[in-house]
């Protein structure tokens, strides 16, 4: 009788194991993917990798972009809400920024905890990119989040 309660146990135990092994591995096919469709320049793939690996509640969240700039010293922010009707147009303009600041970059680092990921990008002149994104706890692990911190 201990014998197949310690086979149950070993079996949840792995269903687990493999559940959560299945969600890195997803995130990091995600997060790799996402690098080399910003490095294309072709709005119709941009808009494609949104539409199958992105949530349809991140899709239609209203876009807001802050930036903030660091020279000699003086800190200046700006923060600007992407107003355009159409929300997927919004993510397909951010993805023309994102390909014109890391179009052709190598990706440094990939590490992820739990459902989040961070992947560091050096897109060769100086420009170091950090890419947070957060993904769904329940299949088919889609993207729920993302933010950017980029800097030399």
């Amino acid at each position: 009788m201990k014998l197949i309660y310690t086979l149950i146990v070993l079996l949840i135990l792995n269903q687990t194991s493999l559940a959560q092994e299945s969600l890195t591995t997803t995130m990091e096919k995600r997060a790799r993917e996402l690098h080399r469709v910003i490095s294309l320049d072709d709005k119709e793939q941009w808009i494609k990798f949104i539409k199958e690996n992105y949530t349809q509640a991140w899709i239609d969240k209203q876009q807001t972009m802050k930036v903030q700039s660091n020279e000699n010293g003086n800190v200046s922010t700006s923060k600007e809400e992407m107003k355009e009707t159409d929300k997927l147009e919004a993510k397909a303009k951010m993805f023309a920024r994102l390909h014109e600041d890391f179009g052709g970059s190598k990706i440094i680092s990939i590490k992820s905890k739990d459902e989040n990921l961070e992947m560091v990008l050096n897109n060769g002149d100086g420009l170091i990119g950090t890419f947070k994104l957060r993904f769904d706890k329940n299949k088919p692990y889609l993207i729920d989040g993302l933010g950017i911190e980029a800097g030399n």
